[in-house]
């Protein structure tokens, strides 16, 4: 992928230097680094404040709570033999937070719950039917507050910043069981 960006970047300027144009490149390359910064800095605010909320909450308990009650609900779709409880309190701390709409914190919880599903795999080199469902479920995620899409669309001054959330719900959804069901028919086809 490198190649290709970088094979259209460098054509980009040879054309822009054949048309005579090599101010307009200057011109946008100065005026996108500076735009991208700008973006940086609020999304790094946007992300702080809702990991603020987020420790909050972990410190209430109320993460906990959330999280066994998705535990019991996502249990069923994990073979047993598979994973182990610390590999599910992962998992489920893992879909909170992606709920939650703090998927920085959410990365931590994934990673430690593949450590976890990966010691309980037989075959080391492959993933095993518990670890694909859990890349799926955390790829599909339902989110309850899609924080980075709402800083996004109030950084580019959209009039209501929050009315996608039901459409993200709903897309999220449909995501999420076609990703469970295909799982679940690959595995039975391909066993």
């Amino acid at each position: 992928m490198s190649k290709i960006w970088s094979f259209m970047i460098i054509l980009s300027i040879v054309v822009a230097i054949i048309l005579g144009n090599i101010n307009s490149i200057t011109d946008i390359i100065m005026n996108s680094s500076v735009s991208a910064t700008e973006n940086i800095l609020k999304l790094i605010g946007m992300t702080c404040f809702w990991s603020g909320i987020f420790n909050i909450l972990q410190k209430t308990k109320l993460i906990d709570k959330l999280s066994k009650g998705i535990e019991s609900c996502v249990k069923r779709l994990f073979k047993k033999d598979e994973v182990n409880d610390e590999a599910m309190k992962n998992i489920s701390l893992n879909m909170t937070c992606d709920m939650l709409g703090v998927g920085n914190a959410a990365t931590v919880y994934g990673l430690k719950a593949i450590e976890e599903l990966n010691k309980e795999n037989k075959e080391k080199d492959k993933a095993n039917d518990s670890i694909i469902m859990f890349v799926i479920l955390n790829a599909a995620s339902i989110q309850l507050i899609p924080t980075g899409m709402i800083t996004l669309r109030a950084m580019y001054n959209s009039k209501n910043p929050v009315e996608i959330v039901p459409y993200v719900w709903l897309i999220t959804v449909i995501a999420l069981i076609t990703g469970i069901v295909a799982c679940k028919i690959l595995n039975k086809v391909i066993k």
